[in-house]
């Protein structure tokens, strides 16, 4: 008795949970033609508002519905009519454990992130299959609107997955009436009268009519072709919702940065590891917010300041013991640190390298794994042969397969042959180079190839 009132409560609260909370419900979408689409899409982001910081995802809500029709079509056996799409749960169960916090952290209209409703747009118009060219139009049509920020671009693989599951969901809607009307052809079947009066429409329904038939033992092909055919179209659409989050998380949408176009300018840029340059790129976002300017046009400033006389300045303090010397770097996170960065390969592991046990010296100087970002697909060879020696930091678009040239130093013409290949590699003749960054250059011709990873 004395647990009665806490559990009386409990059961009151959960009651109040299940009724208030919001109904998931299906939204649709026309798809459109490429002309259209092109069209639609320019209006479209012409009438979007202004954002403001954080928004609001359903994601829980998804998980939560995809979750409880799964187990329910699994646990009910259902005499096997819903095999095909447990028989998904292995592949689903990965994608409902990724987390989208971040995207609340997103420039948000109207409560929900930007880059969700860019997604939105993309798929839905395209049938939710996920078209790279059409990825494009968008984002680069936004662009020449308003950059988007470094984050959205970061979380842009969350954001479409995130509208791929969305769709995910309302699929499983559908799955979930399929097993009410599944319910009631049974009811129907043993016992017509205890069928609800609202749906007594159903009747007329020649999916309930076919589903009627396999519980009453009909085994005519033409009943069996009916539900066949909503089950098997319907188990198509989820496992190509699947594919695409799959393409989703393996595409590289930070091509459509736009301040990597000046950015990539820079040697030390563009041969910088992963990490520094994603620290760099959140430095150059946060000091644009400051100053409530477009982080391209933050670019330019930071590109004229380069030429300038006063770029590239920095406070050290040397400090003396023990036959020793100490020096102390302070430099407040501005422009000129950005621009201190970009001067030396010194600097920018220094402050954007991710801090680690390995000394900074030892840093990969190879490491490029950042694909540079071109509107139009710009070839980067990546060559510096500052000093008297050759230091490669390819970056070829993906649809460059094999690139063959020859660069004069010094009136010595060296030939240089980049390729694609499984991983990152160096050779000079047919010799394999590991374990250093720079080659000497000297009176004699070399013949370099150069490796880099097909992905």
């Amino acid at each position: 008795m004395e647990y009665a009132i806490p559990i009386a409560v409990v059961a009151v609260f959960i009651t109040l949970y299940f009724l208030s909370r919001p109904k998931i419900r299906a939204m649709y979408f026309d798809a459109y033609d490429d002309a259209t689409y092109i069209e639609q899409c320019e209006q479209y982001i012409k009438n979007l508002k202004l954002p403001k910081e954080g928004g609001k995802t359903q994601f829980k809500h998804y998980k939560s519905c995809v979750k409880r029709i799964m187990f329910s079509i699994k646990m009910r056996k259902y005499c096997g009519f819903f095999d095909k799409f447990t028989a998904l749960e292995d592949e689903i169960k990965p994608i409902l454990k990724q987390n989208f916090a971040e995207l609340e952290d997103l420039p948000s209209i109207n409560g929900e992130p930007r880059a969700v409703l860019l997604a939105r747009f993309c798929l839905a118009r395209s049938d939710y299959r996920f078209d790279e060219d059409r990825v494009k139009i968008m984002l680069e049509a936004y662009n020449k609107h308003k950059t988007l920020s470094f984050c959205e671009i970061m979380a842009m693989n969350k954001a479409f997955a995130y509208v791929l599951i969305e769709k995910l969901t309302y699929d499983f809607l559908q799955v979930d009436t399929l097993a009410k009307i599944y319910r009631l052809s049974a009811k129907y079947v043993y016992n017509p009268v205890l069928l609800d009066e609202k749906y007594k429409k159903l009747a007329k329904s020649k999916l309930f009519l076919s589903i009627c038939a396999l519980h009453a033992g009909y085994k005519m092909e033409f009943f069996a072709n009916i539900h066949s055919e909503v089950t098997d179209a319907l188990s198509q659409n989820i496992k190509n919702l699947l594919a695409a989050i799959k393409q989703v998380s393996e595409y590289d949408f930070s091509r459509y940065y736009t301040p990597l176009e000046i950015l990539d300018k820079f040697d030390v840029f563009s041969s910088a590891d992963n990490g520094a340059k994603h620290n760099f790129l959140a430095l150059v976002k946060k000091l644009s917010d400051d100053e409530n300017l477009d982080e391209f046009m933050y670019t330019v400033r930071l590109e004229k300041y380069m030429k300038s006389a006063s770029a590239g300045h920095l406070q050290v303090k040397r400090l003396s013991f023990m036959s020793r010397t100490f020096c102390i770097i302070n430099h407040k996170k501005d422009l000129t640190m950005l621009a201190t960065a970009l001067t030396s390969s010194h600097f920018m592991n220094l402050y954007f390298v991710p801090k680690t046990n390995k000394s900074i010296t030892k840093a990969l100087q190879f490491e490029n794994t950042f694909e540079p970002i071109y509107k139009f697909h710009t070839v980067n060879f990546g060559i510096s042969t500052a000093g008297g020696r050759l230091r490669i930091s390819p970056a070829l678009p993906r649809q460059i397969e094999r690139a063959d040239l020859v660069f004069d130093v010094n009136g010595v013409k060296n030939d240089l042959h980049i390729v694609r290949g499984d991983e990152k590699q160096l050779y000079i003749g047919d010799t394999l180079i590991s374990g250093v960054d720079k080659i000497k250059l000297g009176k004699t011709p070399l013949n370099i190839t150069v490796t880099v990873p097909k992905d």
